[in-house]
């Protein structure tokens, strides 16, 4: 049996909080439900994007910061190796 659309949008909702950071307390919990219930209730088509979006609107969900990612390689210095003149 295929999940229903809010089985997946509150595993998202939940995998979201989780890579983000954010610790999921029992209110944080019955928001995001309750959230997801007025969402389906209002025949929302994209009902991810309009949960986070209202989380975020209520104050219960900060959006995380930029991701700081490594340099792929270091710093090219070009030089000479001493075969000729530049």
């Amino acid at each position: 049996m295929r999940a229903t659309r809010s089985e997946q949008t509150l595993r998202r909702l939940f995998a979201w909080l989780r890579w983000s950071g954010q610790e999921l307390t029992p209110e944080l919990e019955q928001a995001i439900l309750q959230t997801l219930a007025e969402a389906v209730e209002a025949g929302a088509q994209d009902l991810f994007g309009v949960c986070l979006c209202t989380l975020q609107e209520r104050g219960l969900v900060t959006r995380p910061g930029p991701v700081r990612v490594p340099m792929i390689s270091p710093p090219l210095h070009r030089s000479s190796i001493g075969y000729g003149s530049y």
